[in-house]
């Protein structure tokens, strides 16, 4: 397996590779991956679990710079530990997605057959009350499956229910209309990535 990871601040790729990529050697050797860095992607090769658990090791790691906290060998250590000591809990119902420092999992029996339906099937459908994460949890569930390169793009799709006037006649571009009935998944998607991720995924037509 092949996975390419953006380096969310480039200006700060020193602190994450670490003095002569130190991080990047630790993560390699305790993980038994390739590692190759190049101004500000990271491609990790491997066997698909070795490849998952670097991910979210670098993934932690990025997650403590955009907080501004030091990353060093000890916390490069602790985030190997840690990713290799949740692989007995890592079940279908966790995603390698993080809000405010949390792992995504399902917090109900419902939402653990929505999220096992949506990565086994191609198409899902699913209704229930507001409030119960139908929309949270599929865009969780497409940012896992596009972070471990299982999809290559994101299409975002709300159905645009017209009251009145005809949706041409709302000012703006195409983009200025439909952006209201957006809304709810580009929210999710903020809490999920970081907003210079999001912007350069839609520049580059992933999203």
């Amino acid at each position: 397996m092949e996975l390419s990871i953006a380096v969310e601040s480039p200006n700060k790729r020193g602190i994450l590779f670490g003095p002569a990529d130190k991080h990047l050697r630790m993560i390699r050797d305790s993980l038994g991956v390739q590692i190759f860095a190049r101004d500000a992607q990271i491609k990790v090769t491997g066997a698909a679990a070795d490849v998952s658990r670097a991910a979210t090791v670098i993934e932690t790691l990025q997650r403590d710079l955009r907080k501004n906290r030091s990353v060093t060998v000890a916390t490069v250590a602790e985030a190997i530990s840690a990713a290799t000591s949740r692989d007995g809990e890592q079940a279908a119902e966790v995603l390698d997605v993080y809000v405010s420092g949390q792992i995504i999992r399902a917090r109900t029996e419902g939402q653990k057959r929505y999220i096992e339906a949506m990565r086994r099937r191609d198409l899902v459908f699913c209704t229930g009350p507001a409030g119960t994460g139908k929309t949270y949890l599929a865009v969780a569930v497409a940012v896992h499956m596009l972070k471990h390169q299982q999809a290559k793009r994101l299409v975002l799709v709300r159905p645009a229910v017209e009251a009145g006037e005809k949706l041409g006649f709302l000012p703006g571009d195409m983009q200025a209309k439909v952006n209201p009935y957006l809304r709810p998944l580009f929210d999710a998607l903020h809490d999920m990535m970081d907003y210079e991720q999001i912007r350069r995924f839609m520049v580059n037509d992933l999203i």
